[in-house]
């Protein structure tokens, strides 16, 4: 091997890990990997990641919540609203236990405390679809939050 075809080589390498390293920094990286005929996987933002688990986290406390209150007032129908968070919290891997919020003595003020709680991360989750990176991601959220904010108002029904 000539040392001009060693030199070449060297170079060719150099300019290729620069090009990759380029479009790493500016995010353009899956579009070089397509140009180039690869099928690339995106991967999540970690700003993504972070809205996941923090509706994950909200959806387990809610949960939490809500089966607190049922062993409390078993007469309240809470059934529906337990599966509607219940699938959330499974949309989100939000499969951790958490700790529930104390759960007031007379089903009235259960009733008002969790309409405050659902009013409460719906806002939340409206929140983090605006700051979601992703458009998948986003329409989870806002659905997340149609569905909390239908919930306050059922909640609101049992009184």
């Amino acid at each position: 091997m000539t040392r001009r075809v060693l030199l070449g080589t060297g170079a060719a390498v150099v300019g290729g890990a620069a090009i990759i390293g380029g479009a790493q920094l500016t995010g353009r990286l899956d579009d070089v990997a397509d140009a180039v005929g690869l099928d690339p996987k995106p991967e999540p933002d970690p700003r993504d990641n972070r809205l996941v688990g923090r509706a994950g986290a909200s959806a387990a406390g809610l949960l939490a919540t809500l089966e607190a209150t049922v062993a409390r007032h078993p007469t309240m129908a809470l059934a529906p609203l337990i599966d509607l968070v219940r699938e959330q919290a499974t949309a989100v891997d939000g499969g951790s236990a958490a700790d529930a919020a104390p759960v007031p003595e007379t089903p009235e003020e259960a009733s008002r405390a969790l309409e405050a709680l659902f009013s409460s991360a719906a806002s939340d989750r409206a929140t983090d679809c605006g700051r979601a990176v992703s458009p998948d991601l986003a329409r989870v959220l806002a659905s997340m939050s149609a569905g909390l904010a239908q919930a306050a108002v059922a909640v609101r029904g049992l009184r």
